[in-house]
């Protein structure tokens, strides 16, 4: 057996997530089929992780272990004729039989794409936000207190981790673009269950003036388990790329 990392991307709206799921189509369920098809027996694949329904992809990875060398080129043809068209597998190259997509993972960069205005049906990577009053800058403003290390207990419907919830994210940057469109990107050492939606989400509420910036700090500073409700919706989350250590 040779053990494989392959990137991918993928369109999320009509899945109900990356992880497979009986009967209800996924990311991981729609390349196993592909893979098991080329292989002639079943082909699992190990992600390296988890995105919730309606998310998109343009960097996840994921790692599976097949019977012989592959060619990357014929491979890479083979495969994106088999899967549908709203997912691409972008690489494929061997790595030691230790090597796991997911607890090799030294990182990870998501995006979150805003737009605030008149309804696009074409954004499909992105929250349309319809409300006429929206502060952008505030919203920036709040987004920024979540750069460095603490715990997000209070933004993850996680019940427990082994860290005690807290995680470092290293850098937080904007890209503004014109008529109302912002994305903002994580990049991070972890990201937990509904983290980026529920810090994004935050942060929109901030942006329409029902939360404020000391509401957010009490959140990151209390050592009480609040946990924030409201997550921002997922059409507007990307999975832009997954670290691993050379």
């Amino acid at each position: 057996m040779v053990r494989y990392l392959c990137t991918l991307s993928y369109l999320g709206t009509r899945y109900k997530g990356f992880e497979r799921q009986k009967e209800l189509p996924t990311i991981q369920g729609k390349v196993e089929y592909a893979l098991s098809y080329l292989s002639k027996e079943n082909v699992y694949i190990h992600g390296a992780g988890r995105t919730d329904a309606g998310v998109h992809a343009k960097g996840q990875t994921f790692s599976f272990d097949f019977e012989k060398k592959l060619d990357e080129k014929e491979f890479l043809h083979a495969v994106n004729r088999l899967v549908p068209s709203d997912i691409k597998i972008l690489s494929l190259k061997e790595v030691p039989s230790s090597f796991d997509a997911r607890h090799s993972c030294a990182g990870k960069i998501y995006s979150y794409s805003l737009h605030h205005g008149e309804r696009d049906p074409f954004a499909l990577m992105e929250f349309q936000l319809e409300y006429p009053h929206f502060d952008f800058e505030a919203y920036k403003e709040a987004l920024l207190l979540f750069k460095g290390k603490h715990d997000f207990k209070d933004f993850t419907t996680k019940p427990e981790d082994k860290d005690s919830f807290i995680r470092d994210i290293v850098d937080i940057h904007f890209d503004e673009l014109k008529d109302g469109h912002l994305k903002v990107y994580f990049r991070g050492n972890g990201f937990m269950t509904y983290m980026v939606r529920i810090m994004v989400g935050a942060a929109l509420k901030v942006g329409l003036g029902k939360m404020s910036l000391e509401e957010i700090k009490s959140h990151l500073d209390d050592s009480k388990r609040r946990i924030i409700s409201y997550k921002a919706p997922a059409e507007g989350l990307c999975l832009e790329e997954v670290i691993y250590e050379q």
